[in-house]
């Protein structure tokens, strides 16, 4: 889940799928979505990461973000393999193509993860 502020600074959360890409946690959007344009206009996200099973585990994530452009959905297709393997196939691909896309960078300013201690 991925938690922008809106234009009048309200919460807005968001189920993404993510990835990592060069020591940061990415999400791809396309780069007219509000998610996209909030980070543009206030960087300030929190992103979380849970088990929907017992024994219920996660972390939470602050930190500052911003929008990149991903032209060749380089990220894009990363973080699609993590979720449905190596081959895209033809729905995702008819869905993206053609597609401007973004990239949401992430840069955790603070972790709070919980359930790990068992």
């Amino acid at each position: 889940m991925l938690s922008t502020l809106g234009r009048q600074g309200e919460p807005i959360t968001s189920a993404v799928w993510y990835g990592f890409h060069e020591g940061e946690i990415v999400v791809s959007t396309p780069a007219a979505r509000p998610k996209a344009r909030n980070v543009r206009n206030d960087g300030r996200v929190s992103f979380i990461v849970d088990t929907k099973e017992r024994p219920y585990r996660g972390v939470a994530i602050e930190g500052e973000a911003e929008v990149v452009e991903d032209p060749e959905h380089v990220v894009l297709r990363g973080i699609a393999e993590r979720y449905l393997g190596p081959v895209m196939p033809d729905w995702m691909r008819q869905r993206t193509e053609g597609q401007a896309r973004v990239v949401i960078r992430i840069r955790p300013r603070r972790v709070r993860p919980w359930g790990f201690d068992r």
